[in-house]
């Protein structure tokens, strides 16, 4: 629904702009497609960028003029993941993106979601020909108002210096600062567990302090070999000032830190099915990233990771659609003994949580599943 009415807000403003573009048919060309996606990346704006197919430019009005089931060009997600990952980008990074399809006033249009990402500029080290059009090699595209960089010229250089800004952390709050650097486990001085203390090697002002343990149990502290688990409250500081707080855990009795995690309740019109999860684009999701060094699913002593990780929340809601088209399937699974064993040793503590750990495991294998499936 926000998305619905943040799409209708753009196409009744009757224009384009600096993050929005409107295209009445599928693009024809692959290059111009690719064009426009890294324009719509690159453009200075804070926040997600839109390319909505299905709607006329302004100087036609901005009319819903829709799209069909099976139009000519017409592409789904796999379609445009597959156009940005068989090209040669620098660096590796590509832009982030996701099609949805929404239903205005009767007709279909799509939007090309392009998430807004540290990561800018992004740009190709290979030139990319579709017939005409060429996207050319180390020429870095962006979006000035209403009006994307040719294709065959790059930006120009105070754009340029401001993406590079923006991907190193520089002349940005200290929030933002201290959200880009937490991205980079490796260069923080960190002692977990003898140290109430972690900072930044190169700029110590950014600092983290943790605070003393406190005896907790969760359902899935139950499916570690020990099952103590400990919460505490991270400080983010910038000098002496605090930008925010978030909690953390020690698990199998402190042999491992991580984020504290979300819970997440699945509704139909039957069930409610609970698990624990990371939105890895978040505060909680990078925290947890920084406390593991990047090693997200790590567990102690062989364990297997009871939480379930997602790029964003778009991702999340794919995993939850999954979910329910084949919940019956899941549910009949046969569970193993160690999610039996778990579940008896928390009974038997007196704990009798909503989720319980076989329930959580099952959901757990199920994503495992799902990634196969998606190919991640």
């Amino acid at each position: 629904m926000k998305l619905y009415n943040e799409i209708l807000n753009l196409i009744h403003s009757k224009r384009e702009g600096s993050y929005w573009d409107f295209k009445a048919i599928p693009h024809e060309n692959n290059a111009s497609l690719l064009h426009d996606i890294l324009s719509l990346a690159n453009c200075n704006h804070n926040g997600d960028r839109f390319l909505i197919i299905g709607v006329s430019d302004p100087d036609k009005g901005c009319k819903i003029v829709g799209l069909k089931k099976q139009q000519i060009n017409r592409k789904n997600q796999p379609g445009l993941v597959d156009l940005l990952r068989t090209k040669k980008f620098a660096g590796d990074l590509r832009p982030e993106i996701e099609l949805t399809t929404l239903i205005i006033e009767e007709n279909e249009i799509d939007v090309i979601k392009i998430i807004n990402t540290p990561n800018k500029p992004y740009y190709l080290t290979e030139d990319f020909r579709d017939k005409e059009k060429n996207v050319k090699a180390n020429y870095i595209y962006t979006r000035i108002q209403d009006t994307n960089t040719p294709i065959d010229k790059s930006a120009d250089i105070y754009h340029v210096e401001k993406m590079w800004k923006e991907r190193f952390g520089i002349d940005i709050s200290p929030l933002n600062r201290m959200k880009y650097l937490l991205q980079k486990p490796n260069e923080w001085f960190k002692d977990l567990g003898n140290k109430n203390y972690s900072y930044h090697k190169q700029f110590p002002e950014f600092r983290i302090e943790f605070s003393e343990l406190e005896k907790i149990h969760e359902s899935y502290s139950f499916l570690y070999t020990n099952p103590n688990s400990y919460l505490g409250t991270a400080t983010f500081k910038f000098h002496s000032t605090t930008l925010f707080e978030l909690e953390y855990l020690t698990v199998d009795e402190m042999r491992l830190y991580i984020g504290a995690p979300n819970s997440h309740c699945i509704r139909n019109d039957r069930n409610k099915d609970f698990y624990y999860y990371f939105d890895l684009s978040e505060l909680e999701g990078i925290f947890h990233t920084f406390l593991t060094n990047g090693e997200i699913e790590k567990s102690a002593r062989g364990d297997k990771c009871p939480f379930l990780f997602f790029r964003n929340k778009f991702e999340q809601e794919q995993f939850d659609e999954y979910f329910i088209r084949n919940e019956e399937d899941i549910k009949q699974k046969e569970p193993s003994a160690l999610w039996v064993r778990a579940d008896k040793v928390m009974k038997n503590h007196g704990y009798n949580y909503p989720i319980n750990p076989i329930s959580l495991m099952k959901i757990r294998q199920a994503y495992d599943d799902w990634k196969i499936l998606i190919k991640r």
